[in-house]
């Protein structure tokens, strides 16, 4: 059995990576039998989907759809480790400067086609040819050379012990497809609404904001136990939710922390996760918020508790560090707390009066409203102005582009792209992350241990030196950690795994299954 070099993981059951939902069990005894499982579920998701481009999956929207229709070269486990997908192996050579993977022979993409090594090394220069997005996952990928149909060895520009477990975020294209509807923009009109994926789902219809994705029953690791057809559909206030799942018009979906007790009730099946954290982030380049006394006088401005306890249910733990509190090697830091004095002594000894900011948040949530007007709130008590504008999360990606057009002030739940400490970090504290650092945050003393926990091949030396970033992040208030929050899935009809995520921290639709 392959093997995945000094990670000593072996081959994981496909379930981790492949797409399962179902609805209620039909008779048969054999869970694997086509015949065994219901036609169609019907999966809630919130805010809007802009495109279903896998460039893009950065955008947690976007990877929703995406988890069905596509596989990647690697996966994690539910216990946060490394486990093969299209790749039976793939290991880090000569020193973390390159990657050699082979891959399973059986893999198809949705037309019939074989997956093999040239569509792994297309897909990977298509992403670092675009440049955004999904790409911020790969930024020390090289070039991929095809050793035969099914092997190739990717090269990488400097040592990068991260870039295995960042392929677990890396969908792989159909190559041909994608060159025939390339169009003049690489395949990205083509791709808002099509498929080219080998997952085990194919796109059935995309339209306003409801995708159906079909059974691929060729899929090389098919279970009879997910449903025919997958229907995702938009549903952004969280009572409309519980209201579809009581009444079986969906049958799963992301509810409120308040609304536990009340779709409990109702009959609907709760399982909680608890991986994200609430944020506020700052430009660290420009404004007023390049300032580090206005940085540290917001922080020290606001109520996390009644934030935490209004907002969220209760349901969490207030932030005492820049990373969820799911992720390991985080040192020991102060919890977040109000402290109005201090914030009005910081501005006072800063010589800093008559303070006018603007935050940015997303109103698809009802919690994030509640927040930046908690937060107003609080401002306005030490003097400070503090204007409220909506945006939709397409456009704040967008804006990201650039350190000089990220927002002075945004709100946002956020997760790691996969379960490791390093790939947050550098995503979001490296001055070269550029698209990913949301607080156009630059410190060459971050930039600097960042690059030598990239090479580090051992993973305690590694641990040690993100918990040095982290401590200097904290120090520079260069992001406002408000609270780890837990995250509620409601169900119904025998759904099971709706407690496991994907990498990015959303639902893993991949781990759902229904019960006969």
């Amino acid at each position: 059995m392959p093997t995945f070099s000094r990670l000593q993981i072996g081959l994981a059951s496909a379930a981790v990576v492949a797409t399962t939902l179902g609805l209620s069990a039909c008779a048969g005894s054999d869970p694997n039998s086509a015949a065994a499982q219901p036609t169609s579920l019907v999966v809630a998701y919130r805010n809007e989907v802009t495109t279903i481009d896998p460039a893009r999956a950065d955008y947690v929207q976007t990877d929703t759809v995406d988890q069905g229709l596509y596989d990647t070269l690697v996966a994690f486990d539910a216990d946060g480790k490394i486990v093969p997908s299209l790749a039976a192996s793939a290991k880090l050579v000569d020193g973390a400067k390159a990657v050699e993977v082979t891959l399973r022979e059986n893999a198809t993409f949705h037309d019939g086609t074989p997956v093999t090594a040239a569509d792994v090394k297309y897909s990977l220069d298509r992403y670092k040819s675009l440049g955004v997005g999904i790409a911020g996952q790969i930024p020390s990928y090289s070039s991929a050379k095809v050793d035969g149909t099914h092997r190739l060895t990717i090269s990488l520009k400097r040592p990068d012990s991260l870039f295995l477990g960042a392929l677990s975020r890396i969908y792989i294209l159909n190559a041909d497809l994608v060159k025939k509807n390339a169009g003049s923009d690489a395949g990205r009109s083509w791709l808002l609404s099509h498929d080219a994926g080998s997952g085990p789902y194919r796109l059935g219809s995309a339209s306003n904001g409801t995708y159906t994705l079909n059974r691929f029953d060729k899929y090389w690791a098919f279970k009879g136990d997910r449903p025919q057809s997958l229907v995702l559909r938009r549903i952004d206030d969280p009572t409309t939710t519980q209201r579809e799942l009581a009444a079986g018009d969906v049958q799963v979906g992301g509810l409120a922390a308040n609304q536990e007790a009340a779709a409990m009730k109702a009959g609907i099946k709760i399982a909680k996760t608890s991986n994200a954290t609430a944020y506020v982030y700052f430009n660290n380049t420009k404004g007023m918020t390049a300032k580090p006394a206005v940085r540290k006088a917001i922080r020290l401005a606001y109520d996390y508790q009644g934030g935490l306890d209004k907002f969220r249910g209760g349901a969490g733990t207030i932030a005492d560090g820049p990373l969820p509190k799911s992720l390991a090697c985080r040192p020991e830091l102060p919890t977040a707390k109000q402290d109005l004095a201090e914030a009005k002594a910081v501005l006072k000894q800063s010589g800093i009066s008559d303070l006018k900011l603007t935050l940015r948040f997303q109103p698809a949530f009802s919690e994030q409203a509640q927040e930046a007007t908690l937060l107003q709130s609080n401002l306005a008590s030490i003097g400070v102005t503090l204007k409220l504008q909506p945006i939709a999360y397409a456009d704040y990606l967008t804006m990201l582009s650039s350190f000089s057009t990220v927002p002075e002030m945004m709100l946002a739940t956020n997760a790691a792209p996969y379960p490791d400490a390093g790939v947050m970090l550098t995503q979001e504290f490296s001055s070269e992350s550029v698209g990913t650092n949301k607080d156009a945050y630059s410190n060459p003393r971050v930039d600097s241990l960042l690059a030598t926990a990239a090479g580090q091949t051992s993973q305690s030396a590694r641990c040690t030196t993100y918990q040095r970033v982290q401590t200097i992040v904290d120090q520079d208030n260069a992001i406002m950690p408000m609270y780890s929050v837990d995250g509620l899935v409601g169900s119904t009809g025998g759904v099971a795994g709706t407690d496991r995520t994907a990498p990015n921290g959303s639902l893993a639709i991949a781990a759902l299954t229904v019960s006969k």
